[in-house]
């Protein structure tokens, strides 16, 4: 037997400021590309080959131990998310791991549960639904998860740049300490922001997009010591929305940059931003994904 598994990529839209005390909500979306492919077989040990391969081997090797002692896998990573840059790799990568054995020596484990044993989705739980459910998905501040499929027609532009952060591990802990939960309406801005993309407003949800990215950069200013992670992030947004993206941000800690366009605003889109990112980085266009993470079996 043989199991594929393929995660897409995500993006951290933000977080929604906290009403009181209460935990701050998130919204994220899966896209197209880039995404994880990973390949798996039974085997008398474990074995990865492929980019990303020791991150790989490790999390295989810490989930056998606790759920599949004394087995083996082969896994082949076929495509690889790049890391550190804003698209969830790591959940992305554990989880596929994680599901991927399961599925493999029909062990029925949950995916909520695998999240919990990696650690993953203690500081955001948008990114696990959004990879559950794929599209885009909205946690509430009150702990509802909205999932909302969203017009066919509308895209993200993403840029990445070269740079890279350190915020990861011990410095994304330390940061989420940190974190100012913020004081305001935010209930009032998930639905908002709910209402417009069901009401197909791409011009309105673009806005509230940006609202959200504002807030997220002042929770995070005193680790990001600003409202972005790096200098290129401001320019890129200001070179995209001046060429018509209807909103625009900064994904998680970057430095992935996105931009909401269609068609119409496409082309000019990118081409606004590559001439800002030049040969340090790139550009690409991507839809956004209705499905998350998806598994294929196959009999040997």
């Amino acid at each position: 037997m043989a199991v594929l598994v393929r995660a897409p990529a995500r993006l951290h839209l933000g977080f929604i400021p906290a009403v009181y005390d209460s935990t701050p909500g998130s919204v994220a979306v899966s896209i197209n590309s880039p995404f994880l492919e990973i390949s798996l077989e039974k085997s008398r040990e474990l074995h990865v080959s492929g980019p990303l391969s020791d991150e790989i081997f490790r999390m295989a090797m810490d989930f056998i131990e606790n759920y599949a002692p004394e087995r083996g896998v082969e896994i082949e990573v076929r495509k690889a998310i790049p890391r550190h840059a804003g698209f969830g790799s790591g959940t992305r990568m554990a989880l596929s791991v994680g599901m991927g054995i399961s599925a493999l020596y029909d062990l029925e484990i949950e995916i909520h549960e695998i999240a919990d044993f990696f650690g993953r989705g203690r500081n955001s739980r948008a990114g696990i639904e959004s990879l559950v459910k794929g599209g885009l998905v909205i946690i509430h501040p009150d702990g509802r998860a909205s999932s909302i499929i969203t017009p066919s027609d509308w895209r993200f532009v993403v840029a990445l740049p070269e740079s890279r952060h350190d915020f990861y591990g011990e410095e994304e802990k330390k940061a989420m300490k940190r974190m100012d939960k913020g004081i305001g309406n935010s209930e009032d801005l998930a639905v908002m922001l709910e209402k417009a993309i069901e009401s197909r407003d791409i011009s309105k949800t673009g806005k509230i997009l940006e609202r959200i990215d504002r807030e997220t950069g002042k929770m995070f200013s005193a680790s990001q010591k600003g409202d972005f992670s790096h200098e290129i992030v401001s320019e890129l947004i200001q070179a995209g929305m001046s060429a018509g993206a209807y909103g625009a941000g900064q994904s998680s800690w970057g430095p992935a940059v996105y931009f909401l366009v269609d068609e119409k605003v496409e082309d000019s889109v990118t081409r606004a931003v590559e001439y800002i990112i030049g040969d340090e980085g790139v550009v690409e266009s991507t839809e956004i994904s209705p499905e998350g993470i998806t598994l294929e079996c196959t009999e040997d």
